[in-house]
Order: structure tokens, then C-alpha cells, then sequence
């Protein structure tokens, strides 16, 4: 613990008072409140009263010795309060003194303070430290981290400097860690883990660090649960290119790395087991086959996306005029465009089982992708038309399948989202 007598304090803008709210209220208003709280005796939100007043306007006649008057009376209270009490809470008076000393310098008035106010406040706030890091250590060494965090926390409330930092935040790295190991005995593996992170990131030095790390390597694999995500399924009209893409997505863009205690069979080896197990039944028929997939694979657990029929649904705005030059006559003519809107949609069940072949999870998700394109119209043979290549796609059928293209990107992508939230929902509370 740190033992220097000198305590760099760096000010806090504390203040304990009860916050006196001011809203709009104007500078006289401010004034005339002020005025109540002194004759009531209130010296203290009388101060606050007078410094709002100056604040919004400092060419009030007589608020600022009304503020001299009322905050010497607080600041004589708060350090007489002090002098009776324990460390903290002199510590604390100290500190909401020098916040009205602070806060009526800065609108032009020097309070009246005992003229060892500095060295006094200093002393209280070092002995505030000490108390506090000396119940702080109690506290660990009684296994009490809670009360031991929580008292480390309440010391940074008296601006440490840099010695008392670092003893502060090796006291809290102590703290996790030890709640930590207990956790990790206790099976709690994710609130191991929190508590690691949170030691971490506090910077310890780099031999602490070494052996956090070497304890969140534990705890990962002590709490891991390894899953296997099965090529996807679907209905005869699903594309079967879809359905791969969908599983890679699934797996490579959204579980993997989502929860740090779920592990996934490299998506490699499970498209060689599909390769090699060719064409059988489907998984998702039967929670023991997917189990056993999944045991084929060395899992704990097997999930598998199951694609309903994909749904095709276009809507289009009134169509529009545009006109272009007949080439082989130079005549003006006329023809008609639709904005046409495209939404593909399906819904999916994603599927769970364990090693037993039990159901972890079998949820249904609904996602939409979109897209638009341009249909064009012309009574006659459009390639008459002296037309630009973006135009003419209008009247050929590219322009539609790009835009169903994108439109079955945008469902497979967001499916997956879909799909990869339910099934973290199921996964997560695996993991204790």
C-alpha cells in the first residue's frame, strides 16, 4: 500500500448537497430562493442558490455577498462536520467544500476558508484512502470480493494518484481473479470469464497477465460446447445453392466467434462428411440421425436450418413515360416504365439435438429479401429503339434476374441473422 504522506489530489467537482432544481427559473428568481434558504438556515443550498443567480447573471446587485456570507457559513459546517466524523465521510465534506470554494471562484467570489483548509482537505482525503483500501484488503482476505471490488471503486471517488492506482487496481485484479477461480470451481464458467475480462482489463503486469490468460483458457475449455452445423435442408423448390450458401453463412459469418463457449466443427470437415455420406435421409427428420451426424463429426451437438418453400411477391408503381428516336426514321416514339418492386421470402426452422438425441432447440424464423428493377413496354419491336444499354435491359429479362439475384442474397444473409439469434438463444444458457 502507499505510503507517501504526500497525496497529489486532483479536484473533484463532488458535490453532496441535494440538487436543487433550478430548470428555468431566472437569475432573480434564483436570488429571491437563495434568500429563503438563508433566513431558514440552509446555508449550504442558500450558497448553491446564489452561484445559479451569478451564474445567469452577475451584475445582480448584492448576490455576491450574500454568496460570501452564506457559503463561509457552509464551508465553516462542512468542516466542522469533518472534524467529527470517520474518514470517509470527512473526506466527503471536504470535498463538497471545495466544490462550492470552486464553483463560486469561477462567477468571482473567494470564500472565507480556515487558512489550513488545503492541507486539511488533503490529509482527509489520504486518510479516506487509507480506510478505505485497508477495509478493501480486509474484505478480499475474508473472500468478500464483492465488498472488496465495491470498496476499490469508492477510493477512485478521491482521485488517487498514480502510486494508490496502481495498488488499487492490483487489489482489484486480486479480487477477480480470485472470484474468478472460485466461479471456474463452481462451474459458473461464464461469470469466470466476465470476472477475467474484467481483471484484464484493469492492465495488470504482464506476468498477472500471463496467468489471467492461462485461467481464461481454462475456463473456455472446461465451459466448451462443441456443435456441428449440418448442411441445410429444404424443399424441392429451394435451390440447393442456396441451401449451401445458407449453411455457410450460417456458420462461418454468424456462430462462429458469436459465444466464446460454443465451438464449431471446421465448416471444411462437415461439407467432406456430407461429401462422403452423399445422399440419405433427411437429418432433420429424425433428432437421433442429427445426433448422430453430429457424433460422426466429434460434436456435443447438432444444428441443422430447414428452408420452407421460398415465396416470390412483386409489386409496381404506375408506370412512367420515357421517349427515344426510331432509328430507322428519326420519329420521336413513346414508351411505358414500371418500377417494379420484388420480395422473396421464406421461413426456416433451425433445429438443435444433443449428443442423447434430445431437442435443444427447434424454433421457427421468417425473413425477406428485396430488390427492384425496371420492366419496360413498347408496341412495337423495342430494338428499334435508339436506346442506351441501361435502358434496353429494361425490355430484356437481365434486368429481372439481377434483381432476384440480389433479392436471394438478401434472404439468405438475413435468415442467417435470423437463424444464427435463435439458435444463440438456445445455445447460451448450455453454458452455465
Amino acid at each position: 500500500m502507499p505510503t507517501s504522506p504526500t497525496h497529489r489530489l486532483r479536484l473533484l467537482a463532488v458535490s453532496l448537497l441535494v440538487p436543487l432544481a433550478w430548470g428555468c427559473a431566472s437569475a432573480e428568481d434564483a436570488y429571491v430562493d437563495g434568500m429563503e434558504y438563508e433566513t431558514a438556515g440552509d446555508y449550504a443550498a442558500a450558497a448553491d442558490a446564489y452561484a445559479t443567480a451569478l451564474e445567469r447573471d452577475r451584475s445582480l446587485p448584492n448576490v455576491a455577498g450574500r454568496l460570501r456570507v452564506a457559503g463561509r457559513e457552509a464551508v465553516r459546517r462542512w468542516v466542522a462536520e469533518a472534524g467529527a466524523a470517520g474518514p470517509e465521510r470527512a473526506a466527503d465534506a471536504y470535498l463538497t467544500a471545495q466544490a462550492l470554494v470552486d464553483r463560486a471562484a469561477a462567477v468571482g467570489v473567494d470564500l472565507e476558508r480556515p487558512a489550513t483548509f488545503g492541507a486539511d482537505r488533503e490529509a482527509a482525503v489520504f486518510a479516506a484512502l487509507e480506510a478505505v483500501y485497508a477495509d478493501a484488503e480486509a474484505a478480499y482476505g475474508a473472500g468478500d470480493y464483492d465488498r472488496a471490488l465495491d470498496r476499490t471503486r469508492r477510493a477512485r471517488r478521491y482521485a488517487p494518484d498514480a502510486d494508490w492506482t496502481a495498488a488499487l487496481d492490483a487489489l482489484a485484479v486480486d479480487a477477480h481473479t480470485a472470484w474468478a477461480e472460485a466461479d471456474l470451481d463452481a462451474g459458473r464458467f461464464r461469470s469466470a470469464l466476465g470476472r477475467i475480462e474484467s481483471a484484464a482489463a484493469l492492465g495488470p503486469a504482464p506476468d498477472r497477465l500471463a496467468a489471467l490468460d492461462a485461467l481464461r483458457a481454462a475456463t473456455l475449455d472446461l465451459g466448451a460446447v462443441v456443435a456441428a452445423v449440418l448442411p441445410a435442408e429444404g424443399d424441392d423448390d429451394v435451390p440447393e445453392v442456396f441451401l449451401r450458401d445458407l449453411t455457410d453463412v450460417l456458420a462461418e459469418d454468424h456462430l462462429a466467434g458469436a459465444d466464446p463457449f460454443v465451438v464449431l466443427i471446421d465448416p471444411a470437415d462437415v461439407r467432406r462428411w456430407a461429401r462422403d455420406r452423399r445422399r440419405g435421409p433427411d437429418l432433420s427428420d429424425s433428432p437421433r440421425r442429427l445426433a448422430d451426424a453430429a457424433a460422426d463429426l466429434g460434436a456435443d451437438l447438432g444444428a441443422i436450418a430447414v428452408v420452407d418453400r421460398i415465396t416470390e411477391r412483386e409489386a409496381s408503381e404506375e408506370p412512367r413515360t420515357e421517349r427515344a428516336r426510331v432509328r430507322a426514321t428519326g420519329a420521336q416514339a413513346t414508351y411505358s416504365v414500371r418500377e417494379i418492386d420484388l420480395t422473396l421470402a421464406a421461413e426456416a426452422d433451425v433445429v438443435v439435438v444433443d449428443a442423447g438425441g434430445r431437442t435443444v432447440c427447434d424454433a421457427s424464423v421468417r425473413a425477406e429479401g428485396r430488390a427492384s428493377y425496371d420492366r419496360a413496354s413498347y408496341p412495337g419491336d423495342w430494338r428499334e429503339l435508339d436506346l442506351p444499354r441501361s435502358a434496353r435491359a429494361a425490355f430484356s429479362d437481365d434486368g429481372a434476374d439481377r434483381a432476384y439475384a440480389e433479392a436471394l442474397d438478401a434472404l439468405r444473409d438475413r435468415l442467417a441473422a435470423a437463424l444464427a439469434a435463435r439458435a444463440g438463444r438456445c445455445l447460451s444458457p448450455l453454458v452455465p
